[in-house]
Parts: C-alpha cells; structure tokens; sequence
C-alpha cells in the first residue's frame, strides 16, 4: 500500500506516477493543436487558482461540465456534478481557510492535463469529524483532468493522504 510508505516513499512515486502519465498522455495524440493544448493548461491553471486558491465557488459552472467527477484515488470515491464540487470546496475551505495550491509541474496532450502541486494550508475547522488542529499542512499532490469543450469533466486525484494525516497529527512539541 502506497500510504505506508511514508512521505519519503510518497516524494519518489510522484515523480515516477507523473513520468509514467506524461508518456502515457504524450502516445495518445501527435496531430493536437498546441494552441488548444496551452488552452488546456490555462483553464487548469484559473481553475486551481480561483476555485482553490480563492475559494470561488462562483466560477464552477464556467470551468467543470455538468456532469463533472472527481474520482478521489486513494479510497475510490466519487464527487459527482457541479453541486457536489461546490459543497466539497467549501467544505475543505472550512476546515482549511488558508488553502493554497502551487503547481510545480503541467502537461498537457490531447484532451488531458497532469500536474504535480504542493498544497499549503493550516487546518482551523473541522475535518473528516475530527475537530481542528490548528496545525499547518503541506501535502504533495498529482491531478489528471480531462477537459472536453473547455470544460473539465474528470479530474482523478491522488493525494499524499499518509503525510497529509501524519502532520495534522503530529504531536506540539515535536
């Protein structure tokens, strides 16, 4: 299981995972556009910096598909439609007001985009029913989008949930 592999054995996978979807992503067109590429990475881009780094919420129906899921890879739940991901981003700003995503690394090929970013955030609300820490987080994280009419449809997500839960648990005086 990759969880139990610590955050050491979490920062050599991502590398190796990202390498392994950008060859996957690069064999599956030749003939794409670069300007419908670039246009890809720029709707990631504004999504991850107004819906995550902002909070606003109000922009979802601009970027997502009606029909939007994100496949949560970790446990393989599923956050369904436009509604779904308007609750899921509030839910998580509550619990992480600060919440910041920076992304470290995008590619795009055809009708998808990876990128690997580290997400910041000091947790001052409840979260997964545990009550708040107080603690500051920093989390390595890798996203695959599929993005069809300008509108992301997919976004698969994998977290560095054993660090993630490892450092909101960390005890005060270490």
């Amino acid at each position: 299981m990759i969880w139990r592999a610590g955050t050491r054995g979490f920062t050599r996978l991502v590398p190796g995972v990202f390498l392994l979807a950008s060859i996957v992503i690069a064999g599956c067109s030749t003939a794409t556009d670069d300007s419908l590429l670039e246009r890809n990475k720029r709707l990631v881009r504004q999504m991850n910096h107004e819906v995550w780094n902002k909070g606003n919420v109000g922009i979802i129906d601009e970027l997502y598909a009606p029909d939007f899921v994100l496949h949560f890879l970790p446990d393989g739940s599923e956050i369904r439609g436009l509604d779904g991901l308007r609750d899921h981003v509030r839910e998580h700003r509550k619990a992480f007001p600060d919440w910041k995503e920076e992304i470290r690394r995008i590619v795009a090929e055809g009708d998808l985009v990876v990128i690997h970013y580290v997400s910041t955030g000091t947790n001052k609300g409840s979260w997964l029913g545990d009550p708040p820490s107080g603690k500051e987080v920093e989390v390595n994280e890798m996203s695959i989008f599929r993005i069809e009419d300008g509108r992301i449809t997919d976004q698969w997500l994998l977290p560095d949930l054993f660090s993630f839960r490892q450092q909101l648990a960390r005890q005060e005086d270490e």
